[in-house]
């Protein structure tokens, strides 16, 4: 099984630098937008990515299943947890956000990415995310540890949260989630160093995983959102829960994600 992860990590990240390099230049000759909502946007840029991707899958795995930001979206919170709960153990689903950080990468923000995770066993066990702007592969298959651009990587060694950069991102899914995120931000700024809002959950992560920030919580993300980043923190050595440090589940919407030292710290700052 696992030359079978390996095959199936080497597409991943071969889709994922292809979409990469698509959106870079596309973006180039212009985008066209539509609103999902108020405070939600998708780029024919998207839709494009997606549709790569898709298909590099399809030619290699035509029994495989696709989970994907721009093939899901419209569902209800509802649908989409049964889809992802009628998820087998023999299937192999691959979860694709063809671009996190799309209002970024409407705005020509440099923070946005291709995220590509794989479940088998219902369980993730390939990650991917490629950042287009910095050319930064980021890839982890469970068990193997993590990488950007082939070296290997680790959470940072942070031990104190007054010593921590932390992460997060305005949520787009609903206001009430957005008013329930920026309710923390006073408890969070007692506790921790700094914080950074990205909006884009997938380099966020990656952000964990490489040291370069210690933690990041997320609240109303999809599954397509934190499936690689989840792996990569995980392999990076460090931990991810729900906000209040339980088990992350497959639907989990709300996410906590460290370098492990400061996790404790951090789930007693975002449930004061």
């Amino acid at each position: 099984m696992d030359q079978l992860y390996s095959e199936i990590l080497a597409l991943a990240a071969e889709a994922a630098q292809k979409a990469g390099i698509f959106i870079r230049e596309g973006r180039k000759k212009g985008l066209h937008v539509d609103a999902k909502s108020r405070i939600d946007f998708v780029s024919d840029k998207d839709k494009q990515s997606e549709t790569l991707i898709r298909e590099m899958i399809r030619k290699k795995y035509p029994e495989h299943l696709f989970f994907g930001e721009e093939s899901i979206y419209g569902d209800s919170p509802e649908e989409e947890k049964a889809e992802i709960n009628r998820f087998t153990n023999d299937d192999f689903v691959w979860v694709v956000d063809p671009i996190d950080g799309t209002v970024n990468y409407i705005r020509d923000y440099p923070q946005y990415a291709i995220s590509i995770g794989v479940v088998h066993h219902r369980e993730i066990i390939v990650g991917v995310i490629y950042d287009p702007f910095r050319d930064e592969l980021f890839t982890a298959q469970k068990g193997k540890g993590a990488f950007r651009n082939g070296l290997p990587i680790h959470v940072s060694d942070a031990r104190e949260a007054g010593d921590a950069i932390i992460n997060t991102s305005m949520p787009t899914n609903s206001m009430l989630t957005r008013e329930n995120m920026v309710a923390r931000i006073p408890l969070v700024s007692e506790t921790f160093q700094s914080m950074r809002i990205w909006n884009c959950a997938a380099i966020s992560l990656a952000s964990v995983a490489c040291g370069r920030s210690d933690a990041d919580y997320e609240a109303g993300i999809h599954l397509w959102d934190m499936a690689a980043g989840i792996l990569l923190v995980r392999e990076a050595g460090g931990t991810v829960t729900q906000l209040d440090g339980s088990p992350c589940a497959l639907t989990e919407t709300d996410v906590l994600a460290t370098n492990g030292h400061i996790h404790e710290a951090a789930v007693r700052a975002l449930n004061t």
